[in-house]
């Protein structure tokens, strides 16, 4: 059983969450201005890469639980044989911006970051940006959707123009009546147009640990570890089968370009702490993330792969992952800043400059 304190962990959550809200209320309000600053970019639609492109967003996953990234227990046998294929590249350290979802995603998803003054009922997202470049966009969930934790990033998912929610229960819960791999299942239905851009939002490794995979997962139970890090471990397992199921039939889709994946942010299961920011441990933030690209994307980019292999080390938080991904998706916004994107040789950012918890805390502090 979790041990988190309730007056902390959800009281903190609730209070950073009501900020948010209030936030995205100005958001909201600001869409029409917004898209018409981006229709006025004529030249978004006609530069973007045609094509299928894949974010994945990963729940509560520590990356030192995970193999690929030496842990002991092999965990991620799948990602642990793609490390050296060709095209793929899994980044070492990528760290969180915070440990919460909603302020991940706030900045994770829209052109708001740590680093930046934007307003942001200014920061597009990137499903308005993804539209301007006329892609198609399709949103796939396996979190609650009508929820006061997560109504911000429903918000951003409601632009999407196919969405599919898997997710019935309502309110403040991680309760799922599906397992991730139905996400999968689901985008083997949908026709994709020759422009789109698909986010699929797993439940992936959220506490409780133990609902989050199917009964065969259980690989490790009562191993003196301690019932929380095995049910977490059989969780990191599983989302490494929902993942190699997603990556085989991506792969072999006619118009595939490219895949990247990431946490929101991890859990400091050693510590039993979850990812209570009142209580933070860098832990909390210790996220995975990889991408993989097509030959035929590596063909026609290969500034971007030559980028994603000069930048394998560098320090990196998920904030950025939205400039990252439109420089990905080669839709090139005149505000955006190339040293902010890992698929850009411009990155230039360090463990000196780069921030977590909204700015509060140094990645230097973890580097000591």
């Amino acid at each position: 059983m979790l041990t988190f304190s309730t007056d902390n962990f959800l009281v903190n959550i609730f209070r950073e969450t009501q900020t948010a809200l209030h936030n995205y209320d100005s958001f909201a309000q600001q869409k029409a201005a917004r898209q018409k600053a981006l229709a006025a970019l004529t030249e978004l639609n006609s530069a973007s890469a045609s094509g299928a492109y894949f974010l994945v967003i990963g729940e509560s996953q520590n990356k030192d639980h995970m193999s690929a990234y030496g842990y002991e227990r092999p965990t991620t046998p799948w990602l642990d044989s793609m490390t050296d294929q060709k095209n793929f590249f899994l980044f070492q350290n990528a760290y969180a911006c915070h440990s919460h979802t909603v302020p991940v995603l706030t900045y994770a998803l829209t052109a708001k970051n740590q680093y930046n003054a934007l307003a942001l009922e200014n920061a597009a997202s990137i499903i308005e940006v993804a539209q301007a470049a006329g892609f198609q966009t399709v949103w796939i969930s396996n979190q609650v959707k009508y929820s006061a934790w997560d109504t911000p990033v429903s918000v951003i998912a409601d632009q999407a123009q196919t969405q599919y929610w898997l997710n019935g229960h309502l309110g403040e819960t991680t309760q799922t009546t599906r397992y991730d791999l139905s996400l999968v299942d689901v985008l083997k239905t949908l026709p994709l147009a020759d422009k789109t851009l698909v986010v699929l939002h797993l439940m992936g490794n959220h506490g409780s640990y133990q609902e989050r995979y199917p009964h065969k997962f259980q690989r490790w139970s009562n191993t003196g570890k301690g019932r929380n890090i095995d049910t977490y471990d059989n969780s990191i397992l599983y989302n490494d089968y929902v993942m190699q199921n997603l990556f085989q039939f991506i792969e072999q889709l006619p118009g595939f370009q490219g895949l990247v994946y990431f946490s929101d942010h991890a859990d400091d299961v050693d510590a039993n702490l979850s990812h209570d920011s009142s209580r933070f441990t860098f832990n909390m933030v210790h996220i995975p993330f990889y991408t993989y690209f097509s030959e035929a994307y590596a063909q026609n980019n290969p500034q971007v792969i030559d980028a994603c292999r000069q930048n394998r080390s560098a320090y990196f938080t998920n904030d950025l992952i939205f400039d990252t991904m439109t420089d990905i998706m080669q839709i090139h916004l005149p505000a955006l800043k190339t040293e902010n994107s890992l698929a850009n040789k411009n990155y230039q950012h360090t463990h000196a400059g780069l921030k977590t918890l909204y700015g509060k805390k140094s990645l230097s502090e973890d580097c000591k």
